[in-house]
């Protein structure tokens, strides 16, 4: 259920509500990590729904303890939404 409303209203994501959700799990974000992550979601949704190895392409990206937290978030909320 989850997936599908990922695949519907995924147009609708802003850069905003990346900073937002990050500011909501105590990582703040410079203006060019939000336009890194916000830019990687939009290009990798699918692969980020079905394939858990997919995150690891936004390592090389971004500092490392960045990475890190949201690696943390992603695998929690995958398993709890999508899995």
């Amino acid at each position: 259920m989850y997936k599908d409303l990922v695949l519907k209203y995924i147009h609708l994501l802003t850069p905003n509500h990346i900073d937002e959700y990050a500011r909501n799990n105590n990582i703040i974000l410079s203006k060019e990590e939000n336009l890194i992550i916000y830019r990687f979601i939009l290009e990798n949704y699918k692969d980020l729904l079905d394939n858990k190895e997919s995150i690891n392409k936004l390592k090389p990206l971004i500092r490392d303890d960045l990475y890190k937290s949201i690696e943390k978030i992603y695998y929690k909320n995958k398993a709890k939404y999508i899995d």
